[in-house]
């Protein structure tokens, strides 16, 4: 081939041709050039490498980003200092192109590093649990979903709750956790704690460990071990009490009755929400002696009974409720 083919077979054709934007004549003209030597071979393959390069870059964006062959030829041409477009060297255009390849991909996968996938954990008709990207450990009770990055970036860990959920959070005092409901923020460093926000008047946190910050509108209540914070939705107000020494808060998850130092009138309240029933006192005094004792998924016929031998009373079935007598707490 004359060595003025070879100047007309420049890069910029080589680049429309691998565009499949070349006629019938540029192209045979690039297939007998590429065949003349070993040198043209080369040449072909190296910019048919960066064609690819670019190609791919292209292809993987997903964000409505575009890099266009023919634009990215542009830009590799004006970054040119000095000399015609007739003696420009492989080697130089090669680097620069390599330059432009390696600023868009960097772009790239900067981006991409950057970006927070938001997921999403429905229990629809059953519970379900999550572990979290920094370790942290979700319950969630069934009819209750769980919004949360697949990554925490930045100054906070925030996750939006709908229903009920355990959480069991890794401690990381630099970054706090944020749990976002209709109305309230629960911020915490590290703790276990249950968050109601099923119920249609009242939003309730339980911590069982550590402490909690609890947040609504203006209104604030530090919610330490053994402590609840309620907010009522009617009234608009948010109160701290002492939890009742029941498991009750968590006995959607571990079906345990955990009665330490609870009154019987607390007991007897758990119980009845939880199987359902209403249980009546003969004795008014019954309700204010303490228990101890615990009950893992048993039936109501024989929690009535542990209670009744502990304390020295009787229970009896009323057909429709359940009736505690005896003369109060044993001396």
């Amino acid at each position: 081939m004359s060595e003025k083919n070879r100047h007309i077979v420049s890069e910029e054709l080589l680049f429309r041709y691998f565009a499949n934007e070349v006629n019938p004549d540029e192209q045979e003209m690039v297939w007998s050039w590429k065949s003349e030597n070993h040198k043209n071979q080369q040449e072909f393959e190296r910019v048919n490498l960066l064609f690819l390069d670019l190609k791919a870059v292209n292809n993987i964006g997903k964000d409505g980003a575009v890099y266009d062959v023919d634009g990215a030829w542009q830009k590799i041409l004006k970054s040119k200092k000095g000399g015609s477009s007739q003696t420009r060297s492989v080697l130089g255009w090669w680097k620069i192109a390599a330059a432009v390849l390696v600023m868009i991909g960097m772009g790239w996968f900067t981006y991409m590093s950057r970006q927070v996938e938001t997921l999403e954990l429905l229990a629809e008709d059953s519970q379900q649990a999550v572990q979290l990207v920094d370790g942290s450990q979700v319950s969630l009770n069934q009819g209750s979903s769980l919004t949360y990055p697949n990554k925490f970036n930045g100054a906070e860990r925030k996750v939006e709750l709908k229903g009920e959920a355990y959480f069991e959070v890794a401690h990381n005092p630099k970054q706090p956790f944020l749990i976002q409901t209709d109305e309230v923020v629960v911020q915490v460093l590290g703790t276990t704690f249950n968050v109601n926000n099923a119920n249609a008047d009242s939003i309730i946190v339980t911590v069982d460990t550590g402490k909690v910050l609890m947040t609504v509108g203006g209104n604030q209540e530090t919610l330490p071990a053994g402590y609840q914070g309620v907010y009522y939705r009617s009234s608009q107000q948010l109160v701290k009490i002492i939890s009742e020494r029941t498991g009750m808060h968590n006995y959607w998850r571990t079906k345990t009755l955990s009665f330490s130092g609870a009154t019987v009138a607390q007991a007897v309240s758990a119980i009845e929400d939880i199987y359902e029933v209403k249980i009546d006192f003969s004795n008014a005094d019954i309700a204010n002696c303490k228990i101890n004792v615990d009950f893992q998924d048993e039936k109501i016929e024989h929690v009535l009974e542990i209670m009744s031998e502990t304390l020295n009373l009787v229970w009896s079935n009323q057909g429709d409720s359940y009736l505690i007598s005896g003369y109060g707490c044993p001396q």
